[in-house]
Order: C-alpha cells, then structure tokens, then sequence
C-alpha cells in the first residue's frame, strides 16, 4: 500500500600509547563533553583527516580520499558509564577501528560508506531460503548476512547505490575485514546521517472528527521501519512525545506512533496493521509495539 493511502486509512593498540587526561576523580562526562573529550584524542592520530561532531555521541571523519565514515560513540559512552575509569581503553578501541578501516580498499570503503540496516519479518528469511532450496539437491543456507532482533524480526545490512540496495553476503562481509559490531555501528551511523540530510520528522494525522494523536514518520518511503532502531529516531520520538510510545510498522515505509497512554488511538493503529499487513508489498510486522528508550516489546491485546 502507498504511503499516501495508508495515510488515508489511518492515518587493538595498548591504552598506553593513547594519552587522555582521565576524568577518574570527576564527575561523570556528559555525552556532549564525552564526543568532544573523543574528538580532540582522535584528531591526534589522523593528521590528514577532517572530523567534525554530528550530534553528541555522533563523529563524521573524512579522508584526504573523500571517503566518508560516521562513528557512532554510544556504546562507548554506555561503556564509560559504567567503566568511568576506563575511558583511556575505550577511546583506544575506538581510534584502533577508525584505522582499520582506514586500510579498506577505495571500493570497500565507498561500499562501508553506502550501508545501511534492515529490517525484515524473519519469515523472510525463511521464505528466500524454502525459494533457493526448490531447485537444488542439497539444502543451501540463507546467502546474507542476518542476525536476529527478537523472535519476529531480523536485521540484515545493506549497500544503498543510486541504482540498487544490495544485501550484504557473508562472504562480503568477510571481506571487509572489521568486526561485525563496528560494520552493524557504521551502517547505524549512516542512516542517522541520511534520515538527518532528509529532515525525517513524525506529522500528526488530522482527522476528520478533529484532532489526533497519531503520528507518521515520514522519511523516504524505504527506511522507515529500519529507522525505528536508530539513534534519530529515538531522538524524535523524545521530542514528540512525553513517555513512552505503542507503533506499529507494518512495511518498510509505513511507521505509525501513539502515546502508549491513549488506548483508542493504539488500538486504532494495532488494528488498521494487522488488517493491511497481507496486503502490503515489502511489509515487516502485523503487531503493535511498546518504545520505550529504543526497546520494542510487543503489546498483547
């Protein structure tokens, strides 16, 4: 179903080369004065790269080849938090994977550049795997690189080009040579970056009756699903919202979001999922969910 009916409807080095003043004694960073504490170190160790702070927690890094990465310092400063007096050796680890993947070939870091995460409906996966196995004589396992989210749900990485979005294989990723954590962060980071180059927002669906607390995230018409486990996502949905939230997504570009509170208009959008879900193309989940900081649990009724 396109966007516009659905709106209808509903609407590895040693710490010690790495010198950090350390903040042991101090209070705790916040998560401004940590990328900034981050950027100033790891501007040491790349003289010919330029890096400019995103967003707290977010760096861009730009090489002297025009090539483009974004790290992603969440999970770092999660680290911190609990390891305050380790932020040497988080920062190292950070600054020794920002030189691995300085080594990558042009074409892998263009290809790094261009990922992107994806979610999918595990049946998915289980749907392109009974495909390829109609035609072959031996049982041949999914082709890409998958892992799961929850029970329901798969994330997959993709290479977003102008003509085509490619899954990334396992043997792609291999080939990349970085760790899967440090791929899954940068494609993360990457669809920060493009969601905020989009100016991805939520708009409130106006109802004929009146007003209405049901809100679309609105982006590109692919990512928007995916985009419900991102960093600007849950950004938005703290400026929109005050608490928690219930949504439903139940294709790629469709993404609905109530305040958990109003049981009406979550049931309204629980509904209109479940009974469109058969009948959308690329569609990821028939259930409603629970928000919470980034978490889904799904709502039972």
């Amino acid at each position: 179903m396109k966007k516009a009916l659905f709106l209808s409807f509903a609407v590895g080095l040693s710490s010690s080369f790495y010198a950090v003043s350390s903040p042991s004694s101090e209070a705790l960073l916040s998560e401004q004065a940590f990328t900034k504490a981050y950027l100033k170190e790891v501007k040491k160790h790349f003289k010919d790269a330029q890096f400019k702070v995103k967003d707290d927690l977010s760096v861009e890094v730009t090489y002297s080849t025009g090539a483009t990465f974004s790290t992603n310092l969440v999970n770092a400063y999660l680290r911190y938090s609990e390891e305050k007096d380790a932020l040497e050796d988080i920062f190292a680890d950070y600054i020794d994977s920002t030189k691995s993947a300085r080594q990558l070939t042009e074409k892998s870091k263009l290809q790094v550049s261009q990922l992107r995460p994806v979610i999918k409906p595990i049946s998915y996966i289980e749907h392109i795997t009974a495909k390829i196995n109609q035609s072959s004589d031996k049982k041949v396992p999914f082709p890409f690189y998958y892992e799961e989210i929850n029970n329901e749900l798969v994330l997959l990485l993709a290479i977003d080009t102008p003509a085509s979005i490619q899954y990334v294989s396992k043997e792609k990723m291999d080939e990349f040579k970085l760790p899967v954590e440090q791929l899954k962060e940068i494609a993360k980071s990457n669809l920060d970056t493009h969601l905020t180059e989009l100016g991805a927002k939520f708009q409130r669906i106006e109802q004929t009756e009146g007003s209405s607390n049901i809100h679309m995230f609105i982006a590109d018409e692919t990512y928007e699903a995916s985009a419900v486990f991102s960093n600007y996502f849950k950004q938005q949905v703290k400026a929109t919202f005050e608490g928690p939230v219930g949504l439903v997504f139940p294709n790629r570009s469709n993404v609905l979001v109530v305040p958990l509170n109003d049981e009406t208009a979550l049931y309204q959008i629980a509904m209109l999922a479940y009974s469109e879900y058969p009948n959308l193309s690329y569609n990821v989940s028939p259930f409603a969910y629970e928000y919470n900081d980034g978490e889904l649990k799904r709502i039972q009724f």
